[in-house]
């Protein structure tokens, strides 16, 4: 009778412990992701800007850009993100440059974040393509094109 109760009791300490835990699934599987920005073209002159080592993190809450081991030396910043319009529209916003684990409060520069194609600390993107492999964005001032790695 002893072994019955001890299983039942781990069964329930188990149940209890799993019912406890908040599991973050992403809210859209073809947006949230790592993806390396290929090129970007901007709106007022139609030049396109190819991008060498560009990457974009992006979690429910939280996007990074960065240049990861790149001959630039662009840096790398940490932002808020959020959906807009059932996803049609995704904000990043509030960026700061990167420390070890976080920001060091900072705040990022328009200078700072024109390599990544965006000419605001705050830039609402139109979704045009998310399809898992590819992310095609676009705000007024260009039209980001990424590819997951």
């Amino acid at each position: 009778m002893g072994k019955i109760t001890r299983v039942a009791f781990m069964a329930v300490l188990a149940c209890i412990l799993c019912c406890g835990c908040d599991w973050k699934d992403p809210i859209d599987e073809d947006i949230e992701g790592r993806w390396r920005l290929e090129r970007f073209e901007t709106t007022a002159d139609g030049q396109m800007h190819e991008c060498e080592r560009i990457y974009y993190s992006i979690t429910r809450m939280v996007v990074e850009v960065a240049e990861k081991q790149g001959p630039n030396g662009y840096g790398s910043f940490i932002g808020r993100f959020e959906y807009k319009d059932g996803r049609k529209k995704v904000v990043m916003r509030e960026f700061k440059q990167r420390a070890n684990t976080s920001d060091n409060g900072v705040d990022a520069t328009v200078e700072d974040l024109l390599p990544f194609g965006m000419n605001a600390n705050g830039t609402t993107f139109e979704v045009v393509v998310a399809d898992g492999d590819n992310l095609v964005l676009r705000s007024d001032y260009a039209t980001l094109q990424l590819t997951r790695f």
